[in-house]
């Protein structure tokens, strides 16, 4: 992930590295590397998959595949905090502290969508839980507002206090659009078709294999696939394709992928699979 981040900044990207910029460009990688350890942090954590790399194997060869994802500043750190926000709301499910966790819940959330405005598009996932995990507790739906109007409130403070400007609700709404023709250019068309080749076949395989998974992992497992869902959501709203809002998939795809990995039958194909998604960015980066 280093190297890929480093070669297409100096040979795609072409970036000039005065101090400032190499010292951002590094707070990038950093933050670049952690979102794959809060990953592997998250799976083990809730148990999403069991113990080994291939999430994070999975992840690497994703983002790789898809260099715009680090080169895109916005998205990488929304990216980050949808992450921290997903690593409260799979923690609902311990019943512990509830109120707590759905309020950073919906505060990372907002915070992702002051950098990438349609990161908003995870808080129906943020209900959904609460519908799973709380029951009909009628307080535990006001709880997300509160976080999302906490951001609000900061957020003007700030801007204010630095931009003597105030924005209302209304002023954070980005556009969106339906323009897909950047994904015809081959470093896209490529990755792309083959991650959307893998995304149908593990989910085919998932409901293929649910009645013989336990209700606590079917919950779990429900909740990735409503992630996914939104993250390709946020794909076709979003009004400027290309190729870096596709980072928001990365996380329920490599865990799902990887409880795919994780089985029994049909391991010449998997052995196959995993050598076409190492191959692939390597294949890219001299397109």
């Amino acid at each position: 992930m280093s190297v890929f981040f480093v070669s297409h900044h100096v040979f795609t990207a072409k970036t000039v590295f005065t101090w400032m910029e190499f010292a951002f460009q590094l707070a990038m990688l950093l933050l670049f590397i952690v979102s794959m350890l809060l990953l592997d942090f998250v799976a083990r954590k809730n148990d999403l998959t069991k113990n080994n790399t291939y999430k994070i194997f999975v992840f690497a060869l994703f983002v790789t595949m898809l260099p715009v994802t680090f080169l895109t500043t916005e998205v990488l750190i929304s990216n980050f905090f949808i992450l921290l926000a997903l690593r409260r709301i799979l923690s609902l499910k311990s019943k512990k502290d509830l109120q707590k966790k759905i309020f950073d819940a919906a505060l990372w959330i907002s915070v992702a969508s002051c950098f990438y405005f349609w990161a908003i598009l995870f808080m129906p996932l943020l209900f959904i839980s609460i519908l799973f995990f709380t029951g009909n507790n009628f307080k535990n739906f006001l709880i997300p507002f509160v976080g999302a109007l906490t951001v609000i409130v900061l957020t003007n403070s700030y801007t204010l206090l630095i931009q003597n400007a105030f924005y209302t609700p209304l002023d954070w709404v980005g556009s969106f659009g339906f323009d897909f023709t950047n994904y015809n250019h081959p470093t896209l068309l490529v990755p792309i078709s083959l991650i959307s080749t893998i995304i149908l076949w593990v989910i085919a395989h998932h409901f293929i294999q649910a009645n013989k998974r336990s209700k606590k992992y079917k919950s779990t497992a429900n909740l990735l696939l409503i992630t996914l869902i939104l993250a390709i959501a946020i794909v076709i709203v979003t009004p400027l394709k290309n190729g870096s809002e596709l980072l928001f998939i990365a996380m329920p795809f490599s865990v799902l992928t990887t409880n795919y990995i994780e089985g029994q039958k049909e391991k010449a194909f998997k052995e196959v699979l995993l050598w076409l998604l190492f191959l692939t960015p390597f294949t890219l980066f001299f397109i």
